[in-house]
């Protein structure tokens, strides 16, 4: 069965097994590992062990459980969304704990949007795990306005109408992550997908992310001394849409020879709408590192 129970959730993962270097996917905010779906097959037909997983209340993996309210039994009423559970640390220790049951030893980490926070958390706090992290839309240099003015709606919206939440979540989605060039198919599957999030996984992550601005997420010293400690090789695939990612990345640190840094146009989703440019620079990356890369 492709699921890993991790204390209170069971995670959903597809591995495709072999002797190949192992590879671990990580989705973004509201989305699943189907993501991934035009770099998997790329990977495993260069002889990569591909992994890839739903974080905990996205796609097909279960969510936490709510904690427990004394007056849940005298009331017939659904309680609110609670954000317990959904910390970036917590989806990190999801990541870490598939790798120990799966013993894949270092993996190539691969990770967009949210998840390049997780795997940066992941990375720092069990580094033994992995070999090198290749990241695509980087968030962790700011976000948008919007999104701690979401977290507020959100919030009160979760005692008074919590079927609201994937809503503003959906509308979120359609102003701005979506470019010109996205297909109206990724547009329209994305979107049906985030209406059918339930809402305490979209109130928890995006608390989860407003919780670590100014010491993981921003440009602040505290920021930029935690994000230095990932010391793995990295190749980090911005894109237009968050500007100052790039800047960012290399304030960072980019070691010749071994880190690069890219920006792509397409919006949040650059690698599935520009996918044969992005395995492109994946492939040559991953070459110039002594790893399978294509031709």
């Amino acid at each position: 069965m492709p699921f890993h129970k991790n204390s209170d959730v069971s995670l959903f993962y597809t591995d495709s097994e072999g002797t190949g270097p192992p590879v671990l996917f990580l989705h973004g905010w509201a989305c699943d590992s189907h993501d991934w779906s035009y770099q998997i097959p790329f990977l495993i037909s260069l002889g990569y062990r591909v992994i890839a997983m739903d974080h905990r209340g996205h796609g097909r993996s279960t969510s936490p459980s709510p904690p427990s309210s004394p007056s849940s039994e005298l009331n017939s009423s659904p309680p609110p969304p609670s954000s317990s559970g959904y910390s970036l640390s917590a989806l990190a220790s999801d990541a870490a704990s598939l790798l120990t049951h799966l013993s894949t030893g270092p993996v190539i980490l691969i990770a967009h949007s949210m998840g390049t926070v997780i795997a940066s958390l992941l990375t720092i706090s069990h580094p033994t795990l992995i070999r090198a992290l290749i990241l695509a839309h980087p968030i962790y240099s700011g976000v948008p306005p919007a999104l701690p003015l979401m977290a507020a709606r959100m919030r009160s919206l979760s005692s008074s109408s919590p079927a609201q939440i994937p809503v503003l979540a959906a509308d979120f989605f359609s102003k701005l992550m979506y470019t010109p060039q996205t297909p109206s198919w990724l547009k329209t599957w994305q979107i049906r997908r985030v209406l059918g999030c339930e809402p305490e996984m979209l109130v928890g992550c995006v608390d989860g992310i407003v919780d670590i601005f100014d010491s993981v997420m921003g440009q602040t010293e505290a920021c930029k001394a935690f994000m230095q400690k990932r010391t793995v090789p990295r190749l980090v695939v911005c894109t237009e849409a968050i500007p100052g990612a790039e800047a960012w990345e290399r304030e960072l640190g980019v070691r010749e020879g071994v880190d690069e840094v890219w920006v792509l146009g397409g919006g949040t989703f650059a690698h599935m709408v520009e996918h044969e440019r992005f395995n492109g620079i994946l492939g040559e990356w991953l070459k110039k590192g002594g790893l399978p890369g294509g031709e």
